[in-house]
């Protein structure tokens, strides 16, 4: 029931935005770290439900998505270089997440029970990062995607956890200080 549920609500959340598809690595490592395959092929069954009843109320998403990206592509993103911003969202979402965060995703491996939802939203990321569909929007399309980076900071060693909050804290402080932004 709760695959269905959830598979249902995450098929309704790729109706509300298309950057939160990039969300659905994150359903699947948590299936993953389950070990169990039931819930995914039932959540996967019922996000191609919601898709297919806005299909059959004459909305198809990747018809949506395409013209989107002509969209994006006539508006402000014609002017913001592609090489650039593959590594400057990368570099502005590290100080988003800031150096624990940075640090705690480094520190990560595999055999950690810790490793899948940081790995997932990473991989969201670096999918958003590639399309080129939120060059320069890190703080709005990226944003969903930072608590699960931030969860990876509860593997980071004890000992070491007052030195890294001290850290996150400057650095918040000195963002929120020296950088000028819009809103």
């Amino acid at each position: 029931m709760l695959a269905v549920a959830g598979g249902g609500l995450l098929g309704l959340t790729l109706f509300l935005s298309y950057g939160l598809v990039l969300l659905a690595p994150i359903a699947v490592a948590v299936v993953i770290a389950q070990k169990r395959i039931r819930p995914l092929v039932v959540g996967a069954v019922a996000v191609a439900a919601v898709a297919a009843a806005f299909a059959g109320l004459g909305f198809w998403w990747l018809d949506g998505l395409s013209r989107t990206r002509i969209r994006y592509q006539q508006g402000s993103a014609s002017a913001r270089p592609y090489l650039y911003f593959l590594f400057a969202d990368l570099a502005v979402l590290g100080l988003t997440i800031g150096p624990a965060g940075v640090a705690a995703v480094a520190w990560l491996r595999r055999r950690t029970a810790a490793f899948w939802l940081p790995a997932a939203a990473l991989a969201g990321i670096l999918l958003a990062d590639v399309s080129g569909l939120s060059k320069s929007e890190v703080e709005r399309i990226w944003l969903p995607f930072t608590p699960w980076l931030l969860a990876a900071t509860a593997a980071l060693p004890q000992r070491h956890q007052r030195w890294w909050l001290a850290a996150q804290l400057t650095t918040g402080l000195a963002v929120q200080t020296f950088i000028r932004t819009n809103w």
